[in-house]
């Protein structure tokens, strides 16, 4: 699933390094309803990916059931919605980019935030993902309090962590715009 927007981001991202291909003033409706698309995207993708880490923190302190059950909603939800959201911010980015004059994937604070995404798309499908089917897995199985599910839950949490700093350094670098 997450194949058609890589390489929607990876195609505007070629075709894009020789300039905008549909300049677009930044006052155009076009350009302001991207922007809205892709900030909206971003509150909903990153930021349930973020509450979902709060939300299963405070479950597991509930007890193993709460746990186990808050981890399976969020999973419906992660996949069914937040995933969705946070692979549309990042080609709604593309989109704006290619349609804005001002913007260009030669500045640095553009290549920045992409890679930032792309390092996002590595630990949430390399590292969060699996270890969290893993958790819920254990979970259960019963495992609740186990010795393999705390140890699941501590990188679980772990991978959250490290997903949600490079989500604030993205948001960081596409705010202040360095370099520029």
């Amino acid at each position: 699933m997450a194949s058609v927007p890589l390489a929607a981001i990876l195609t505007g991202m070629v075709l894009g390094f020789s300039g905008s291909l549909v300049a677009a003033s930044f006052n155009s409706g076009w350009y302001q309803a991207v922007l809205v698309v892709h900030l909206v995207s971003a509150v909903v993708g990153f930021g349930g990916s973020a509450l979902g880490t709060v939300v299963l923190r405070r479950a597991w302190a509930d007890g193993p059931d709460a746990a186990a059950a808050v981890r399976r909603a969020l999973e419906l939800a992660s996949n069914r919605l937040t995933d969705m959201a946070a692979y549309l911010a990042g080609v709604a980015g593309v989109v704006a980019v290619l349609i804005d004059d001002r913007w260009t994937f030669r500045q640095g604070w553009v290549t920045t935030a992409f890679i930032l995404y792309f390092v996002w798309l590595g630990i949430a499908h390399g590292g969060l993902r699996p270890t969290s089917a893993k958790l819920t897995e254990a979970m259960d199985t019963g495992a609740g309090l186990s010795g393999e599910a705390q140890r699941l839950r501590r990188r679980t949490e772990l991978w959250s962590m490290a997903s949600n700093l490079v989500i604030v350094a993205a948001i960081a670098v596409m705010v202040t715009k360095p370099g520029l």
